[in-house]
């Protein structure tokens, strides 16, 4: 916050509470100024948003580092008091020697505790648990979860239940000395025995040269129309052998990074060509002219196999397989999971669902020698007149950059950056590689895309509805239909973009332009039942504009309620919503904004609800505008039921310069017919920082300081968007 109380906490407090009680409107927050000089946890839900007085009382951080913390505020008023709690607990130190690693904490106890684990890297960051995206029980469908928060509002405050076992790992761990803390959840929590083991678990050499060269073969294989054999690292299966005989193969390409197939290669045919490093394999495979400026980027953190998926992918675009923890110069990963944890943790549940911290940022750049801000902040605290740097030192571009750069040092060590912009593709669960990097590789310079997964089978259903959604978009009964749900846009609101020049907005009216080209048969709904109607009936395209509730739903009008001026109203359902509380119809023109509480209250869809009642999409391509959504359950949801993508924010979006953004985006794909990737990199370094580039125009722009999100794509990013002009594909007479 602007205003913070200094506490020195040493080794024995684990954890901290800090609660405010009173009016005033102010948000509290927890800061660890020693040495770590960022902001940890705030509580800005529900007071002073919907609500103007009550104790404000749900936060609690690990001390992850010892030293001078701070309970901080953004204004100082008489009408409130703060209390700080500090939390005892235990601290435990242990060694990571090698990267390529898994540490998994496991706490136990014999009787129900609300004890915790946290894990602390080399740097002091919290790395996990990761806050949860969901919190709290699921009201019936229409019901708000926390509306103008009830004395019971279980949907505010993270506390797991009593429990015998809690875990915490990390996927992609750095080097060095790590911490383990156990402290309870609460101050009079459980005073009981426990059992921790820490289990540092070392990524076999041989099963990672293994996964990749079987992958990227898959790739080579692809490019020449050979079959794909395997042998194992000291023999040559009887149904490989077999093989050789019935095809008559004389001569093979052999993919073994890192020798492993050394015992076997003298049993092979004759060896035309041996890959034995990822260099030569990444030349094989950029030696073919129908190999595309592609990667597929994997991991092998989690022991399954995500490598098929990502071959697979490769192999359509003729593009090589790399595995994330490879990066010479640094897992980028392990960045990403940095930024993730803390964003979970410093933001808020809002209405049950997290809306995520925003990192912070400068206006101008900052020296990030930690030793001179250590000693800058010595000074300052002795009463030296001294100007302190920026808090939490641009956390936003300089974590962002790091990551982005130990990616494509990678990229560039390979020799994978040609002219014009890479596509990059990770395949991998969600809690693996997070979401954050392949946002930041959207810019100038690159276009990227996630294929998540709940199992390596999920993943390829993605991968397959990508591939072939030129011919499965044809089973969609109703592909020349586009919908929207436009809840909040803007009419004629202006944003300045970073070059400098200022747009008006039209959004709805935008979008419904470019969502009726080529044919196309628009339909706009604003009642859930409609909606839900036309999604089951079938559409090649749908956008949602509206409130994501923290990214726990879609919004609508409401049929009938009573939480708005005209409680005996019966809606109608339109285009577009309409400020229904205003008395209103959609032909009004002027911005409309529905509301998190009356007046004009929106109706609220739990994605719970949402997945229940959706049945096939019929590889409908998603799109949404709506804070936190794509960081949520949203993506997922959408891609179960069978979206051959989904587009959204993973952080708070703005209006209007979000709509400014989807506008200009829609032009281009469904107009223009671009690729939903490469259309739209063309907007981010007008918005926010292009981390590809680290241009200053976009880095310190005027929208660049005011924006937050972050935006995802889920799904192949060359994806271009159905249009009836298409001719449905002939199948091959085989």
């Amino acid at each position: 916050g602007s205003y913070g109380y200094p506490i020195f906490l040493g080794p024995k407090w684990c954890a901290l509470n800090i609660s405010m009680y009173g009016a005033g409107g102010a948000t509290p927050t927890i800061g660890a100024i020693l040495p770590l000089y960022m902001t940890m946890a705030q509580d800005w839900w529900p007071i002073p948003n919907d609500v103007t007085v009550g104790p404000r009382d749900d936060m609690f951080y690990p001390v992850n580092r010892m030293g001078i913390w701070v309970a901080g505020t953004d204004i100082v008023n008489p009408g409130w008091t703060i209390n700080v709690t500090k939390i005892a607990g235990d601290r435990y130190r242990f060694k990571v020697a090698n990267a390529d690693s898994v540490i998994n904490a496991q706490l136990t106890t014999t009787e129900a505790s609300d004890l915790l684990v946290f894990l602390i890297d080399p740097q002091g960051n919290l790395r996990a648990p990761t806050m949860p995206a969901w919190n709290g029980p699921v009201n019936p469908i229409h019901v708000w979860n926390g509306l103008e928060n009830p004395p019971a509002n279980p949907w505010r405050c993270w506390r797991p239940a009593p429990h015998t076992e809690f875990s915490a790992e990390v996927l992609h761990p750095e080097t060095g000395l790590w911490t383990a803390i156990v402290v309870p959840r609460d101050p009079g929590g459980t005073n009981t025995k426990y059992s921790l083991t820490v289990d540092v678990r070392t990524v076999n050499p041989d099963r990672a040269d293994a996964t990749i060269s079987a992958a990227n073969a898959a790739v080579i294989a692809s490019l020449n129309h050979y079959p794909l054999l395997y042998v194992t690292q000291d023999s040559v299966p009887a149904a490989t052998a077999s093989a050789f005989t019935a095809l008559g193969v004389t001569k093979v390409i052999f993919v073994e990074r890192g020798e492993i197939g050394a015992g076997v290669r003298a049993s092979l045919p004759t060896v035309e060509k041996d890959l034995k490093t990822m260099q030569e394999i990444v030349d094989e495979i950029k030696s073919y002219p129908d190999s595309e400026n592609y990667v597929t980027v994997t991991s092998t953190k989690t022991g399954e196999g995500y490598f098929a998926s990502a071959a697979m992918l490769a192999a359509y675009h003729g593009a090589p397989v790399i595995r994330v923890e490879d990066a010479p110069d640094g897992d980028p990963a392990s960045v990403g999971q940095r930024i993730h944890t803390w964003q979970r943790w410093d933001g808020d549940f809002y209405h049950g669902s997290r809306s995520t911290g925003h990192l912070p940022e400068s206006d101008a750049p900052v020296e990030q020698n930690k030793l001179k801000v250590y000693m800058t902040l010595v000074k300052f605290f002795l009463g030296a007149n001294v100007s302190v740097p920026p808090y939490g030192l641009d956390a936003k571009r300089y974590w962002n950059e790091e990551m982005y750069t130990k990616f494509h040092n990678y990229i560039v060590s390979l020799g994978l950056e040609l002219d014009g912009q890479e596509g990059y593709v990770t395949v991998a669960p969600r809690d693996d590689i997070t979401l954050e990097l392949h946002s930041a590789l959207m810019g100038n310079n690159s276009y990227a895309g996630d294929i998540p997964g709940t199992t390596p089978a999920y993943s390829s259903d993605i991968v397959v509805r990508n591939i072939l959604y030129s011919a499965l978009v044809f089973a969609n009964p109703n592909r020349n239909v586009t919908l929207t749900q436009f809840m909040n846009y803007p009419d004629g609101g202006s944003w300045r973009t970073n070059d400098g020049k200022t747009t008006a907005s039209f959004s709805s009216r935008d979008v419904k332009n470019s969502f009726s080209s080529h044919l196309r048969t628009y339909e706009g709904h604003c009642l859930w039942v409609a909606h839900l109607e036309a999604m089951n009936e079938g559409a090649s395209a749908m956008y949602y504009s509206g409130h994501g509730t923290g990214g726990s739903g879609i919004s609508g009008q409401y049929v009938q309620t009573d939480d708005c001026n005209y409680p005996d109203q019966i809606w109608w359902d339109a285009w577009r919503g309409y400020m229904f509380d205003n008395w209103k119809t959609s032909r009004d023109t002027g911005m409309v904004w529905y509301n998190a509480e009356p007046p004009t209250l929106y109706d609220i869809i739990h994605y719970k609800w949402v997945d229940q009642l959706l049945e096939n999409l019929h590889s409908q391509a998603t799109f949404y505008m709506s804070c936190t959504s794509a960081d949520g359950d949203m993506p997922m949801i959408y891609l179960d039921h069978g979206s051959v993508c989904v587009y959204g924010n993973a952080g708070t979006g703005l209006c209007p310069e979000a709509d400014l953004q989807d506008d200009m985006f829609f032009r281009d794909v469904m107009i223009d017919g671009e690729p939903i990737g490469p259309a739209y990199t063309k907007q981010v370094w007008l918005h926010f920082r292009d981390f590809t580039t680290s241009d200053p125009t976009a880095m310190y722009g005027t929208s660049s300081m005011q924006v937050t999100t972050i935006q995802c794509i889920y799904g192949d990013p060359s994806l271009i968007v159905y249009s009836p002009e298409w001719h449905a594909p002939v199948p091959i007479d085989a």
